[in-house]
């Protein structure tokens, strides 16, 4: 009787088999985390805008934005800031990561 537990046989072919299906797994996740990453970011930037037009400036203030303020003239100003994120890769296909540059606008009046 053949003993098929210890033979190791078929091992070339799953191991050609699991590594463009990571490749492919890693691709997918990284898109993911770009999508969710950029809508928080987004969010944020906003929501930090919209706290600085009403006057008050947060303790927990992010990193790398800078808001401008440009006045109106019937009164007020607009507000408009900036953000900058790098997010690291955790794939192959994309060894530089993703860039997210995102813009908040508000109106002080």
């Amino acid at each position: 009787m053949k003993n098929y537990f210890f033979e190791e046989t078929g091992n070339v072919e799953s191991a050609l088999t699991l590594i463009p299906l990571m490749i492919l797994f890693l691709s997918v996740l990284q898109l993911g985390i770009g999508v969710y990453s950029r809508m928080a970011i987004e969010q944020t930037v906003q929501s930090f805008v919209a706290v600085s037009a009403m006057g008050l400036v947060p303790d927990s203030a992010p990193i790398n934005r800078d808001v401008i303020s440009i006045p109106l003239p019937g009164g007020g100003s607009l507000l408009s800031g900036t953000n900058q994120t790098r997010i690291p890769s955790i794939t192959p296909l994309l060894p530089s990561g993703d860039q997210i540059k995102s813009t908040g606008v508000a109106v002080q009046e």
